[in-house]
């Protein structure tokens, strides 16, 4: 079907804040008529239930970053791309890591939930088409821009995580997969510091290192408050 010029484009969408789904779904299909909602999720679990038992598959799923289920950002893009959905987040996010982490994971779109909805409509439009598409320069640079975070090696990104779970930096190598020198270990550790510092950050320690990891989503941090590195890195 088509509605004017535009061809008819399926939407599931999964949120944990009710309000907030409701008014953004509320809101694009205002705008965008040939936008067709075809069923709404507030986790990980009741989407893929509710995606088994649609009569029609969409053309694109509406992905908050952060539900409050427990699951895996990055994972839960992956999971969902790799059965064929085109992927859009939608988040408040501005972490430049966690919302590359959902772009490598397959993610199709990223808009934020504080751009106009014309732009969110637009990057579904797009996304339904099959190009990849952000709702605005922020979430372009949250993408793309290089200067945003630092870029981390793997074994630098896990001296920090073990540093941020109260690792002692005398010990922090021998907790490492596979285990390494405490020098050695010291050594990820003051490379991460200077990385930071090549970008005008305030990183003169270990905590400031941690405290930047965690700023810009290298390290997620979890509810009881350990650290976790980001293991979707390429």
């Amino acid at each position: 079907m088509v509605t004017g010029q535009q061809a008819t484009v399926r939407i599931v969408a999964v949120d944990d804040h009710p309000l907030v789904l409701e008014g953004i779904l509320h809101a694009v299909t205002r705008v965008a008529p040939e936008i067709t909602l075809l069923g709404t999720a507030t986790s990980t679990a009741a989407l893929s239930e509710l995606l088994d038992g649609l009569p029609a598959r969409p053309e694109v799923l509406l992905v908050d970053l952060h539900l409050r289920d427990g699951s895996d950002p990055a994972q839960r893009v992956a999971e969902l791309s790799g059965r064929g959905h085109r992927v859009v987040v939608v988040t408040s996010e501005d972490r430049p890591m966690m919302v590359r982490r959902a772009v490598r994971a397959g993610a199709v779109g990223l808009a934020l939930k504080s751009d106009p909805v014309e732009a969110l409509v637009e990057v579904i439009r797009t996304a339904a088409a099959g190009d990849f598409a952000v709702s605005g320069d922020l979430a372009h640079a949250l993408v793309t821009d290089p200067e945003l975070t630092a870029a981390l090696a793997p074994r630098e990104v896990e001296v920090l995580a073990l540093l941020a779970d109260g690792v002692s930096r005398k010990t922090v190598g021998a907790h490492m997969d596979p285990p390494v020198a405490t020098t050695t270990a010291v050594t990820y550790l003051n490379r991460a510091i200077a990385r930071y510092r090549e970008l005008g950050w305030e990183v003169h320690s270990a905590a400031d290192a941690v405290r930047a990891a965690i700023a810009d989503g290298h390290l997620s941090v979890d509810r009881f408050g350990s650290a976790r590195p980001d293991l979707a890195r390429p």
